[in-house]
């Protein structure tokens, strides 16, 4: 018998291959913006850490998740190895569970971009569908025409040669099946990682996620999606949608190599992008918010050696089967596959997550980028559940507000609370508007792309898009000549009435919104109320209805408010309930959410 082949690092081998082999490009040795003669870099990487939770730990999920949050996101990503294994295979469950399983696949070039604009890189979906098993008979050929065996070569040995590739590649291509639809964790009432708490198709509607607020079903967002990969195939530099965690479990296959840089240092990544990898020549706009929006593609990849070189903190995990990986919030990630493998991963949330839903929430209406969760409504809905708790038990010794994740929640709400008072006290002195009572589903903002949960303008003789109140149009008409009216929530006496108890508890300090300081005559206090509001920054840098560029001066605004809290010398706002026939039921254009998760171009 024949000895068996070896692969060493390093060395390229023969014969025909779905993925280009190492040449250089266009035949010469220039130097590039990414300095890859050296490999010896993927070792200065340093890893991320590593859980081994008990069976106990591992029956409460989120628990376990915020006991080790303080640590692990200083990472970006951590590992966590189940200590329970599946009962069933992925292959199992997609082929006998699932009938007729079958999915598509992206198309993703093997080589690095300049990013300039000559040269993008694009994912193209590749218009074949494959079974899991068709797809990994292509993927185990293709790894065996590049490497001449069939597995056994080690993680560090994978991570150069990728490098190697797409710093030389030329045409070459791999296929993802990426965001395919559907779940391999079993329905079988014996798999124990089946009917745990860890099964991905219920994780992000666990008791303690405010995901389970969401009243539809969002794939990859509130339901796993499935990624389907083969030697090589890559998911690009991103971040979560509205910054949200995520969680991805590793079925069956080859090990997948993930870099990761923590939330801290997002905006230092994003200027790192901005100012070495991106040219400006591609960007309609400068600034850390372009690079945001290009990044959101999904195509950019890059070696995580430029941030080594920039001072960017980064970390690196290999994934195996039984392991989950955990992205934490506002943390950029990418990686990719080893071999034939199947994931899954799908998003979550715990209470500390707010802020960050906040911060996204408002980098999306900059951007005018459509969002895909209510952020506004479900911060108002946690914040009532956390109102009405925390009334019960006043007596007890362990107060709620002692709790980072109540202050987390409390907190962006308070802030929330006093924009929407101060926009409504100075939309009602305005003898052209009118209030009315809504009651209709969730609506969003033509301008700004925001949900409007708890009031917004609209027109009401023809009922065009609404308006979020972030923008200074109440001189304005609507198109139809006529002026608009203010629709506020039915329940909005409840939400003011949650905000004036919290605030009563002095839970966020001298940081945080007073109730009372909306209708005093202290200047000072109240411009360091509105100034300190990050809402209320956001509405002075946002346009008008029919001037979407103006900006408003945040002074003006000071000033404004403090008139109308002299005029009005009244405790707290309340508008009549003159009930006109439900937005929701009248003839007019509706703006829906796109209930699919983002997909690359």
């Amino acid at each position: 018998m024949g000895a068996p082949k070896v692969f060493r690092c390093g060395r390229t081998m023969t014969g025909k291959s779905s993925i280009t082999q190492p040449a250089t490009r266009h035949g010469t040795n220039k130097p590039t913006k990414y300095d890859l003669a050296d490999l010896e870099w993927t070792k200065r990487i340093p890893e991320c850490p590593t859980y081994y939770p008990s069976e106990h730990e591992f029956d409460h999920p989120l628990v376990f998740l915020q006991k080790i949050a303080p640590e692990a996101s200083k990472y970006g990503i951590c590992k966590i190895v189940s200590p329970i294994a599946a009962s069933n295979p992925a292959a199992f469950v997609l082929m006998k569970e699932k009938k007729d399983f079958k999915f598509e696949t992206n198309l993703q070039p093997l080589r690095l971009s300049k990013w300039n604009e000559k040269e993008t890189i694009t994912f193209s979906m590749s218009g074949r569908k494959y079974t899991y098993h068709e797809f990994e008979a292509l993927a185990n050929k293709t790894f065996f025409s590049r490497f001449h065996c069939s597995g056994g070569l080690s993680s560090s040995c994978v991570e150069k040669e990728f490098w190697h590739e797409m710093m030389h590649g030329e045409k070459g291509t791999v296929e993802y099946g990426v965001n395919v639809e559907g779940s391999a964790f079993s329905c079988d009432p014996d798999d124990k990682l089946g009917i745990s708490k860890w099964n991905l198709k219920n994780f992000s509607r666990l008791l303690q996620s405010p995901l389970r607020l969401v009243d539809r079903e969002i794939p990859g967002i509130t339901d796993p999606m499935l990624y389907i990969g083969m030697l090589f195939s890559m998911f690009a530099w991103h971040v979560e949608d509205h910054y949200l965690y995520s969680i991805n479990y590793h079925h069956s296959g080859a090990s997948k190599t993930w870099y990761g840089v923590p939330g801290y240092a997002a905006s230092h990544f994003e200027k790192t992008v901005l100012q070495h990898v991106y040219c400006n020549k591609i960007l309609p706009k400068h600034g850390e918010d372009e690079a945001f929006r290009f990044l959101a593609q999904k195509t950019t990849m890059f070696p995580p050696n430029v941030m080594l070189q920039h001072d960017v903190d980064v970390y690196k995990a290999v994934q195996k089967p039984g392991e989950f990986i955990i992205t934490f919030p506002r943390a950029y990630h990418a990686g990719f596959s080893h071999g034939f493998n199947c994931g899954e991963a799908v998003n979550f949330a715990t209470d500390d997550w707010f802020p960050f839903g906040a911060a996204a929430s408002r980098r999306y209406a900059v951007l005018r980028m459509m969002p895909l969760i209510p952020y506004e409504e479900l911060l108002c809905k946690e914040a009532m559940l956390v109102y009405k708790s925390s009334s019960r038990v006043r007596s007890s010794k362990n107060k709620p507000e002692d709790t980072a994740p109540y202050k987390a929640i409390v907190q962006p709400f308070l802030h929330l609370m006093q924009f929407y008072m101060t926009s409504l006290l100075r939309l009602k002195s305005s003898r052209n508007l009118q209030s009315y009572s809504n009651t209709s589903g969730l609506l969003i903002c033509r301008i700004c792309h925001r949900d409007c949960y708890v009031a917004y303008l609209l027109c009401k003789y023809c009922f065009s898009h609404p308006i979020c109140l972030f923008h200074e149009i109440a001189p304005h008409t609507c198109i139809c000549g006529r002026f608009y009216s203010v629709y506020i929530r039915n329940d909005i006496l409840e939400l003011e009435e949650a905000a004036k108890s919290f605030q009563q508890k002095k839970v966020c300090c001298t940081e945080t919104f007073s109730v009372s300081s909306l209708f005093s005559c202290n200047r000072n206090e109240c411009i360091k109320h509105l100034e300190g509001n990050p809402w209320q920054q956001e509405n002075s840098v946002r346009g008008t209805a029919n001037s979407q560029g103006a900006a408003s001066k945040p002074k003006t605004q000071v000033a404004d408010c403090i008139k109308q809290c002299v005029e009005n010398k009244t405790r707290m706002l309340h508008w009549r309930n003159n009930v006109l026939p439900s937005v929701k039921s009248t003839n007019r254009p509706e703006i829906i959410y796109n209930l699919r998760k983002r997909k690359s171009n």
